[in-house]
C-alpha cells in the first residue's frame, strides 16, 4: 500500500493505506507530494508506474534490488536507487533495504522494500513539525533529504562500529587470554558492507549533481555537496577502521605469542630443572655391581638430598637471573 504525504508552508496532510489509483488521483501542484510505496508484490509497483507514467527500465531497478547505488535521468523523472541500512541491536547485524526514488518538481516517490522501520522518521517529524526550510521548499529539497537521511543513518552505524571496536580494544589490553578474532572479522564484515555502498553513491550524488540540473534548483543543488562531504568522511573513517582492526589483530597474535613465549619459558626451566637430576638418576641406575655408594648405609638418602638441593639452587639462581 502507499502512504501519502501532501505538505506546503501552510499545511501538512497524511494519508495512508492508499491504493496507486487512488494516490494518482491525490496529486496535487499546491503541495509537494511524497509517496512513500512498500513494495509488496510486482504487481503494486506496475500499477503504480502505469498511473505514474514511470518508465519501463526503472520498474526492472525498483524490481531487483540486488544492485549498488545509481542515478538516472528520464524524459520525466530523475531516478536514484540505493540502500537503506539499519543496525538490529537485538540481532548484532546490519539489516538492508533497497530504496528507490523517483523525482518530478513537485512529486517524490520512494520504493521500499517493506521491512520494518525505515531511515525517515525525523524527516517525517520535521515536515509535521515544519522544522527548517523543508516546508517552504519543493520537491528536490525532498529528495535530497531523503538521500540525507540515508546517510545519516549510515554514520549512526560507523560510530557503533567504531565504538566496538574501541571496546574490544580495551577488553583486549585488560584480558590479553580473551579471544578477540572472530569479533573482529564480524565487524570487519560490517565496515565492507557499509564501504560497499558508500563509494558508488557518492559518485551517484556527484552524478546528481552534474545531470540533475533540470529538475534541481540551483540553491538546492549545493545541499548535496553536503551529502558528499559526509560520505567522505565515512571513507575516511572505513579506512582508519581497518587500522584500527588490523592493530587489534596484530595485539591479538601478540598476547597469543606471549603466551606461548611464557609456556615454553616454563616448560625449559622445567626440563632444565630436571637434567641434572635424571644424570644423577641415570648415573645410579647403572647395574655395576662395583659401586661404592651402593653399599652405604645413608647412600640412598644421601642422593636425594643432593637432588634436592639441585634442584632447589637451580630454581634460585633461575629467579635471580630473572627467568622466570
Amino acid at each position: 500500500m502507499l502512504t501519502l504525504i501532501q505538505y506546503n508552508e501552510a499545511e501538512c496532510l497524511t494519508k495512508e493505506g492508499l491504493s496507486p489509483a487512488k494516490a494518482s488521483e491525490l496529486v496535487d501542484s499546491r503541495y509537494v507530494n511524497w509517496f512513500d510505496v512498500e513494495i509488496t508484490n510486482k504487481v503494486l509497483v506496475e500499477d503504480t508506474a502505469r498511473l505514474f507514467d514511470i518508465h519501463p527500465l526503472m520498474v526492472e531497478d525498483i524490481m531487483h534490488t540486488d544492485q549498488l547505488p545509481k542515478f538516472e535521468v528520464f524524459d520525466k523523472y530523475l531516478f536514484f536507487t540505493t540502500k537503506m541500512l539499519n543496525y538490529v541491536l537485538s540481532e548484532d547485524r546490519i539489516v538492508e533495504e533497497h530504496l528507490s526514488i523517483v523525482l518530478d518538481k513537485n512529486l517524490v516517490i520512494t520504493f521500499q522494500e517493506g521491512l520494518p522501520g525505515d531511515a525517515f522518521d525525523e524527516l517525517r517529524s520535521r515536515i509535521q513539525l515544519s522544522k527548517g526550510i523543508i516546508r517552504r521548499s519543493k520537491g528536490d529539497y525532498l529528495f535530497h533529504h531523503i538521500i540525507d537521511a540515508v546517510v545519516d543513518h549510515y554514520m549512526k552505524i560507523m560510530e557503533h562500529l567504531r565504538n566496538k571496536i574501541e571496546q574490544l580494544e580495551a577488553r583486549s589490553f585488560a584480558d590479553p587470554s580473551f579471544d578477540v578474532m572472530e569479533l573482529v572479522i564480524d565487524i570487519k564484515k560490517d565496515v565492507n558492507i557499509l564501504r560497499r555502498y558508500t563509494l558508488p553513491m557518492r559518485d551517484a550524488i556527484n552524478k546528481v549533481r552534474v545531470e540533475g540540473k533540470g529538475f534541481i534548483d540551483k540553491a538546492s543543488i549545493n545541499y548535496f555537496q553536503d551529502v558528499i562531504d559526509h560520505l567522505n568522511y565515512l571513507i575516511s573513517s572505513f579506512d582508519t577502521s581497518r587500522e584500527m582492526l588490523r592493530d587489534l589483530m596484530d595485539l591479538q597474535q601478540s598476547n597469543q605469542n606471549n603466551e606461548r613465549n611464557n609456556v615454553m619459558k616454563t616448560l625449559t626451566v622445567v626440563s632444565a630443572i630436571f637434567i641434572p637430576l635424571t644424570f644423577l638418576a641415570g648415573l645410579y641406575g647403572m647395574n655395576f655391581h662395583y659401586m661404592p655408594e651402593l653399599d652405604y648405609k645413608w647412600g640412598y638418602p644421601l642422593l636425594i638430598g643432593v637432588m634436592v638441593s639441585v634442584a632447589v639452587g637451580m630454581s634460585l639462581y633461575m629467579r635471580l637471573k630473572k627467568w622466570f
